[in-house]
């Protein structure tokens, strides 16, 4: 018996050891994958000034490619970013170690002056929450290519595309798509996991 015990509590100490290492209850479960780096850009911030995803380097990131004349999905899930915002201001983390980027693939109607009053409408904090714009095509091959979104214009000048948010970590890899459209998943899910995605990645 006494030879069986020294073994049997090494191998419980090795376990705690490696618990206390890894400590899943502060990465909410399941590790985030790394899917590669998420594409540089550079566009237009309202303000006027050039903006890059490289300009950030160090921050957790959420990219959302949107129009602010969307019919459907795209004001409800800025309200979704909305209250994400909120979060990680409870959390003393939005602007100084996690940002949002709403992209605008629709520069000839989102100007800088309509992409303002469409933030405003959400409350969009500048310090944090960067609303840009760009050339359209450059934009939806920074989409497609860079983040794997698919946009799609149509005859009227109306646009199709995947309402998807994008997960950036601060070493500037892509880690999670938020499927925004998921019928399974309430709203109040949605925010919840993006939030706690973004203090896993921030803090």
């Amino acid at each position: 018996m006494k030879r069986q015990w020294f073994p049997l509590t090494l191998a419980a100490l090795v376990v705690v050891i490696a618990l206390l290492w890894w400590k899943p209850w502060q990465t909410g479960g399941e590790p985030l994958q790394v899917f590669g780096p998420a594409a540089d850009f550079e566009l237009e911030h309202v303000d006027g000034r050039q903006v890059k995803l490289s300009d950030f380097e160090g921050k957790a990131r959420l990219v959302y490619f949107f129009f602010s004349y969307c019919p459907d999905v795209c004001p409800p899930t800025t309200a979704m970013l909305a209250r994400v915002q909120e979060n990680l201001k409870k959390e003393g983390l939005f602007g100084e170690r996690a940002v949002i980027f709403s992209i605008s693939f629709d520069p000839e109607r989102d100007t800088p002056e309509r992409l303002k009053e469409f933030s405003g409408v959400f409350g969009a904090d500048p310090a944090g929450w960067l609303f840009l714009r760009g050339d359209e095509a450059y934009i939806q091959n920074l989409a497609r290519d860079g983040y794997k979104i698919a946009i799609i214009k149509d005859s009227a000048g109306n646009f199709m595309h995947q309402n998807y948010i994008v997960l950036v970590d601060p070493e500037g890899q892509i880690r999670k798509w938020y499927n925004v459209g998921d019928p399974e998943a309430s709203a109040e899910t949605v925010i919840a996991e993006i939030t706690r995605d973004m203090k896993r990645l921030a803090s």
